[in-house]
């Protein structure tokens, strides 16, 4: 039987050691990092946007909810088909507040009404401003 010889184990010396291990450990966590940090950006700025879409939808609600009352108002529902006590229409501002909604608490509408009269024909336009939380939508109607 032949003896095997034995080859000595080589340590290696800590300064000799070229592994890739730690800069790609680097790598991998800064790209990752800033992968967290632009993820946190963009939810940010969609709470953002999402934000700014619901208080423009709640003024324009609030610009039509004021039109249909300046509607009401100017062709009350009580004297209908024929309007015989007239048509009520005044460039006067009506306010109407919607504190008492919930959904639309720091909501108002500012509803004024025309009249031109074209033709034998008098056309009534209605105009409502609603506004939230310093946004304002304008909700325009007009009828004969």
């Amino acid at each position: 039987m032949a003896k095997k010889s034995r080859q000595p184990i080589r340590v290696l010396d800590k300064n000799n050691q070229k592994g890739i291990g730690l800069p790609i450990a680097i790598f991998v966590i800064t790209v990752l990092a800033a992968y967290a940090v632009n993820m946190g950006l963009l939810v940010e700025d969609n709470a953002a946007g999402r934000t700014e879409y619901i208080t423009n939808l709640r003024a324009s609600l609030a610009a039509d909810t004021g039109v249909d009352l300046g509607m009401n108002v100017a062709f009350d529902p009580s004297d209908a088909p024929d309007y015989a006590g007239g048509v009520t229409c005044s460039s006067n501002a009506i306010n109407y507040s919607f504190a008492n909604d919930p959904g639309m608490s720091g909501c108002s509408a500012a509803v004024t009404c025309s009249a031109v009269t074209a033709g034998g024909k008098t056309i009534y336009t209605i105009t409502s401003v609603g506004t939230c939380d310093s946004v304002s939508k304008t909700a325009v109607i007009s009828a004969l």
